[in-house]
C-alpha cells in the first residue's frame, strides 16, 4: 500500500524533526552528525524533486528525474540510522552484562 507523500513529508518535517535544520535534533531524534548530514541531503533532494513536479501530485513526484536521488539518500539515511540504533542496543546489552558480572 502506498502512503500519501504529503503525509510522509509532514512526518519528516514536522513530527520527527525539522529536515531543514536537523542539527537541532542531534541527540534527540538523530544520533550522529552523519544522520544530520544525510537528513540535510534528503531535504535538498526533496526540494529539487518538488521543483520538478509543479503539479505536486504524488504520481508526478514519483516520475521526476530527481526522485531517484530522494530514494538513494533516504536509503543511505535509513541504513545509518538502523546501524546507529543497533549499536546503541548492543552497548546497552553489553553494559547490562557487565553490571551483572
Amino acid at each position: 500500500m502506498f502512503e500519501d507523500l504529503g503525509y510522509v513529508i509532514h512526518t519528516l518535517y514536522d513530527d520527527f524533526c525539522d529536515a531543514e535544520h536537523p542539527e537541532r535534533y542531534l541527540g534527540i531524534g538523530l544520533r550522529s552528525e552523519e544522520e544530520v548530514v544525510l537528513l540535510r541531503e534528503l531535504d535538498r533532494a526533496l526540494t529539487l524533486a518538488e521543483a520538478q513536479a509543479p503539479g505536486g501530485c504524488d504520481a508526478e513526484m514519483l516520475r521526476v528525474e530527481g526522485w531517484a536521488e530522494v530514494v538513494a539518500v533516504a536509503g543511505r539515511l535509513a541504513q545509518v540510522m538502523v546501524a546507529n540504533d543497533l549499536g546503541e542496543v548492543l552497548a546497552l546489552h553489553e553494559a547490562r552484562g557487565a553490571a551483572e558480572a
